[in-house]
């Protein structure tokens, strides 16, 4: 079996085989036959995702998108290891948020501390495509004390008002500082330093 075929069964379980197949040939325009990298498997994730949501809606949706990225799992690495992700594009943080899931998986995490990781993972990838269009991030296990550490890195152009932003004041239209604020609520350990050549966030949170 291919892979665009285990594509198309996971949305044949909330959709019409006939949609389901025509919302993968037209997301595969570009690249017919098969999704050959993980990269490639995560941009058509990220394209049907937004797709269905013309055929389902709650709870539905939400179930199908949480299939669908389970097709981005690569091959699993070393139990307690740093894993590091290269963040680049929207489909960096589905790889981003599903590692994070692997490994409160291999740690044993609850499913309500497996959502407050794999939300600070959400927020911190999604700060450095907005804002910095790229960077990489580190999950750490601390199987030991029962911790996940994350560290994120990015070589844009640094926060503004960063005291104004952690303590709430700051106000921004475009939601600068709601993904620092929400993760420093989560998290047991935060730190934040930033300046002219990046920012890096370092977040623990207890599991």
């Amino acid at each position: 079996m291919s892979d665009l075929d285990t594509v198309i069964q996971t949305l044949e379980r909330y959709i019409s085989p006939l949609n389901a197949r025509s919302l993968v040939q037209r997301a595969t325009r570009d690249r017919p036959g098969s999704v050959r990298s993980a990269k490639a498997m995560a941009e058509l994730v990220t394209a049907l995702q937004k797709s269905i949501r013309l055929f389902l809606a709650e709870p539905e949706l939400s179930r199908a998108a949480r299939d669908l990225e389970k097709l981005c799992r690569g091959p699993a690495a070393p139990k307690n290891e740093v894993c590091r992700i290269n963040l680049l594009t929207e489909s960096d943080i589905i790889t981003a948020r599903m590692e994070a899931r692997r490994i409160c998986d291999e740690m044993g995490v609850r499913s309500f501390e497996t959502q407050k990781v794999t939300t600070v993972v959400s927020e911190l990838a999604r700060n450095i495509i907005s804002y910095a269009t790229c960077g990489r991030m580190d999950i750490v296990p601390k199987p030991a004390v029962r911790r996940i550490a994350i560290d994120a890195v990015d070589e844009g152009p640094g926060i503004p008002h960063l005291s104004k932003v952690l303590s709430g004041e700051y106000q921004s239209r475009t939601g600068l500082g709601r993904g620092l604020m929400g993760t420093k609520r989560l998290a047991a350990v935060f730190d934040v330093t930033t300046g002219s050549s990046g920012t890096r966030v370092l977040a623990e949170i207890a599991v």
